[in-house]
């Protein structure tokens, strides 16, 4: 299979006959992804080609798994750190920023202060303003709001190692919880 012959003819796909769909999209992109993520090297083959495609609509599910990456080998950021560079130069669509604060509010709670900082200097400052003001409101959030934050941990930690579900992770935790127990 050649990835990007297929990117390029689902975003024909998407930008033409799909009318910008982005349920048929995820449903032709989760099919790649879980065939590139029985290796790594073609995972990260897939993000790279996917990452800046379709208005940045996949980006969500592709963080999922980097994040997860991340929580186990913290030392390793490139890619989590390159997603949020992608999303942030993307079309920014409200569906996007609502799945991506539960997995970014993990993200900037573990993350060192340093790092953050340079997220800060390199992506966020030279972002459009809306763009600005989102990821500022998640930094403070997560300053302010610690029961809040650790409750998001907590849910991400719980789904980690699934396949990329933002219906599971807005449940509450308590009935989160009783759905992975059944």
């Amino acid at each position: 299979m050649d990835l990007v012959k297929e990117l390029e003819k689902l975003e024909d796909l998407y930008y033409g006959e799909w009318q910008e769909d982005k349920d048929k999209l995820v449903e032709e992109l989760t099919r790649l992804h879980l065939k590139a993520g029985e290796d790594e090297d073609d995972f990260n083959r897939f993000l790279v080609q996917t990452a800046d495609r379709f208005g940045g609509a996949y980006i969500p599910y592709l963080f999922w798994d980097k994040m997860a990456y991340f929580l186990d080998s913290p030392l390793d950021r490139t890619y989590v750190q390159k997603l949020i560079k992608a999303f942030a130069n993307s079309n920014f669509e409200e569906d996007e920023q609502m799945k991506m604060k539960p997995l970014l509010v993990p993200y900037f709670a573990r993350e060192k202060d340093f790092e953050v900082s340079k997220v800060k200097a390199r992506i966020i400052e030279k972002a459009h303003p809306d763009v600005k003001e989102y990821f500022y409101k998640l930094i403070n959030f997560v300053e302010r709001n610690k029961r809040a934050t650790e409750m998001y941990c907590e849910k991400f930690d719980m789904l980690k190692d699934v396949h990329p579900d933002f219906n599971l992770l807005s449940l509450p935790i308590t009935q989160l919880k009783d759905r992975l127990r059944a």
